[in-house]
């Protein structure tokens, strides 16, 4: 409790604008009551619990949108929860850097739908390294051409299984894109006046960095604000983790994990005179025949061997060994 010592310093504080209005502490009226500033056109209709529990739920979307970004483009992307917030609709609409990738979803575990904002800078950089580039962000925003934006829509299609995992421990979503649009004007989620949960994240790739936003309008997200407590979601957690579910959950993401195999033969010497006349068409010779086996690596180590050949139009190979370590 503030003595009237202290009190005196705060009012005189705000008096001489030292103490930022937004900063204040609730004041006391004249009977002695608590009073605290409301703002009925910004309402806080989330509680800082419930925004907690949503900031967990979501650095778990993050890392797992990252991981499929990351295998998909074959770059190292890394998407970090920057902050989680509330804020009027019409507030985070006028916020946005335009034109900007902007994404609708709609759940069956929600009220409504709910908006991604995926920057154009990242988009088209994404874009830029899908098609064999560097993936740099470019220096001017464009809207995307007829190419790009299907491309950007490949990406986006990565971002739902996320959303989904992310809050498997507490609502099956089944998130699914709806529309997209490079400006808000024609979105309506939200009416202007309805308060949002905004998850602000930063996306870091190739020394870059570009923001990403998830917006929930509260109407969508109505339906679970009571599931939102931390105790209800952790209890959640502990109750899935210790079902007999979760092998079969398990063996479900590892089956789905990509690996990358190899096949390589021997290694031949040629003279550096002969390697720099080489041109489209030439054939370079190797020593072994074309029914002896070659080595099979699985993630650059070799597990087996395999006699190549062909199936209808492309090249395959045929195990003659177990799938086991074998000596190169």
């Amino acid at each position: 409790m503030l003595s009237q010592a202290e009190i005196d310093a705060l009012l005189g504080a705000v008096a001489d604008g030292s103490l930022p209005a937004e900063d204040q502490p609730p004041s006391l009226s004249a009977d002695g009551r608590i009073v605290k500033t409301y703002d009925f056109r910004r309402p806080a209709k989330f509680s800082n619990e419930q925004l907690r529990t949503l900031q967990a739920i979501h650095e778990n979307v993050g890392r797992i949108a990252a991981a499929r970004l990351s295998s998909f483009l074959r770059t190292n992307i890394v998407i970090q929860l920057a902050g989680t917030d509330q804020l009027i609709f019409d507030d985070y609409v006028s916020q946005l850097t335009l034109p900007t990738e902007l994404v609708v979803m709609a759940s069956s575990g929600l009220a409504g739908p709910f908006m991604i904002d995926m920057d154009m800078g990242f988009a088209l950089a994404a874009v830029d390294r899908l098609l064999g580039g560097p993936g740099r962000i470019p220096a001017e925003r464009h809207e995307p051409t007829p190419i790009e934006a299907d491309l950007i829509a490949r990406i986006v299609g990565h971002l739902p299984p996320g959303l989904n995992e992310g809050w498997s421990h507490l609502q099956t979503l089944d998130v699914s894109v709806t529309e997209s649009a490079l400006t808000p004007i024609l979105l309506r989620i939200a009416a202007p006046a309805e308060v949002v949960a905004v998850m602000t994240y930063e996306v870091r790739f190739a020394g870059q960095t570009a923001p990403m936003t998830i917006c929930y309008p509260y109407a969508s997200i109505e339906p679970l604000l009571p599931r939102l407590a931390a105790t209800m979601w952790y209890a959640q957690r502990r109750q899935l983790a210790g079902s007999a579910g979760v092998r079969e959950i398990l063996e479900s993401e590892v089956r789905a994990v990509e690996i990358p195999i190899s096949a390589t033969f021997r290694a031949i010497d040629i003279p550096v005179e002969a390697l720099s006349e080489l041109r489209p068409g030439d054939v370079i010779r190797f020593d072994e025949h074309f029914d002896e086996p070659v080595l099979i690596a699985v993630s650059d180590q070799a597990q087996a061997w395999a006699i190549p050949g062909r199936v209808g139009d492309r090249v395959a190979l045929r195990l003659v060994t177990p799938l086991i370590p074998t000596e190169a």
